[in-house]
């Protein structure tokens, strides 16, 4: 039988997510199955949204329990992925329909800024713009939240509200044809014809003709995600103060200490990782600067993509050391020293996790297993060593690149003896050390929200 404590550890896990269950069995060879569950606010918040698409695509309350409840037996998976490709619908469903807002407010934009470089002032459109940017930052996050990859023109248009609400520092900058760009007229055009061949837009209807005859629709669409709380407090607290240097990840160019300070128990040379991040900062500083990211939103994305592999190494690297260290002390521990320690790694792992981006998704297979493997009082984590050593140095090989000398660009040694107390101090300084810098932050500084841009951009 499964543990349900295996399980229960799903919760802690954004939104969907795929993850292994070990069962509880004396055998070498565990038994997995696929468990995913999803958020109820968030499922609730999408059933919630009418679309374009006749006839609607809605869950009812026992679909929408399967959806957000982990499964507990072989049994209760039975039939899950037919109702989860259901849930997928209606996510493409909700995207076909933003989608074609955003197409249809584009020339509205488009009125706007004409108006401005004509001489008009900022505050005739300022309150038009701002419910624009509403609106636009909402959709974001309604994918955001979902894990969800959205479509390119998402972004785009919500960065040409923010340059036009700037428009007096940013008005040589547009060029001539502001609103011509792949992601807002080939991208969103091809996706729109997808959905029309799929069936969410019906194929006999131009899209004016469904925005006038439907005029209610986007009202209400925006008055459910505003009143979804998932939604609404980032957009509240985050989004709508969120700068543009932040979304390029300002608040970590200065960082050095966090991304590439020592991990006790490892070696990792860094040193072509830190001469990289030296020359991508500069040329993101740059790209900034020159307001590059109005025509080219996607143009920059390389220091995006340095960030997230540094983040993935040092948490990687962290469960490495912590497993190597598990293996030797856990042996000689006593039941009420291994229960303690056990519930300090579990509280650990769940700040650590806030801070790992959800399309790493070795990182969370593994943290599964772990727990499984704990549950099942396992001794020896040699197998999860492995997997996590495989991924840690593929890594190491992206960011500084091969080594000729049969060398590695990281080691994990522990030779001390470590005790109980050691072992705490050790979980409380990487988490403090997480939590700190990435996950107080928050407030201002939306870490995973800036990694949705690499998303849309691979």
């Amino acid at each position: 039988m499964i543990g349900n404590d295996c399980i229960l550890w799903s919760s802690f896990f954004i939104l969907t997510v795929n993850f292994k269950a070990i069962e509880s069995t004396n055998k070498i060879a565990p038994s997995y199955y696929v468990s995913q569950t999803i958020s109820y606010s968030f499922v609730n918040t999408v059933n919630n949204l009418k679309t374009y698409n006749e006839p609607e695509i809605k869950f009812n309350e026992k679909e929408i329990t399967t959806l957000t409840t982990p499964a507990h037996t072989y049994n209760d998976n039975k039939n899950r992925e037919l109702l989860f490709d259901k849930f997928d619908k209606k996510i493409e469903d909700v995207k076909c329909t933003c989608s074609l807002i955003v197409k249809t407010k584009l020339a509205y934009l488009s009125n706007i800024l004409e108006g401005l470089e004509s001489g008009g002032a900022i505050e005739v459109a300022k309150d038009k713009l701002t419910k624009l940017k509403e609106e636009a930052g909402l959709m974001i996050l309604l994918f955001h939240k979902g894990n969800v990859k959205a479509g390119k023109w998402f972004w785009s248009y919500y960065f040409k509200i923010m340059a036009i609400l700037e428009h007096e520092s940013n008005k040589h900058f547009f060029g001539e044809t502001p609103f011509e760009e792949e992601e807002l007229q080939n991208g969103i055009t091809d996706f729109l014809q997808y959905c029309k061949n799929k069936k969410y837009l019906p194929k006999n209807r131009t899209e004016s003709d469904l925005v006038s005859k439907n005029s209610n629709l986007q009202t209400n669409i925006f008055k459910k995600i505003r009143s979804s709380v998932i939604i609404a407090v980032d957009y509240f607290h985050v989004m709508q103060y969120i700068s543009i240097e932040y979304l390029y990840l300002k608040p970590l160019w200065d960082e050095h200490e966090f991304l590439f300070g020592e991990i006790a128990g490892s070696i990792v040379e860094w040193r072509p990782t830190i001469r990289r991040h030296a020359v991508e900062v500069d040329k993101t500083k740059k790209y900034v600067e020159n307001r590059q990211w109005i025509p080219k939103p996607f143009g920059h994305l390389s220091y995006h993509k340095l960030i997230k592999q540094i983040i993935s190494v040092r948490v990687y690297t962290f469960l490495w050391v912590m497993l190597v260290i598990f293996n030797k002390e856990m042996p000689k521990m006593d039941l009420l020293s291994l229960n303690l320690m056990y519930v300090e790694t579990k509280q650990t792992i769940v700040t650590v996790q806030r801070c790992m981006h959800y399309t790493e998704t070795l990182f969370f297979d593994i943290i599964a297993e772990l727990r499984c493997a704990m549950n099942d009082n396992q001794k020896n984590f040699d197998s999860i060593i492995s997997r996590i050593s495989v991924r840690v140095k593929d890594i190491l090989v992206e960011l500084n690149g091969d080594v000729s000398n049969d060398s590695e660009w990281i080691s994990v040694n522990i030779n001390d003896e470590y005790t109980y107390a050691m072992i705490s101090e050790f979980l409380k300084d990487f988490s403090d050390n997480m939590y700190s810098t990435l996950v107080e932050k928050y407030t201002k500084f939306n870490y995973k929200l800036a990694l949705s841009i690499l998303v849309e951009g691979n």
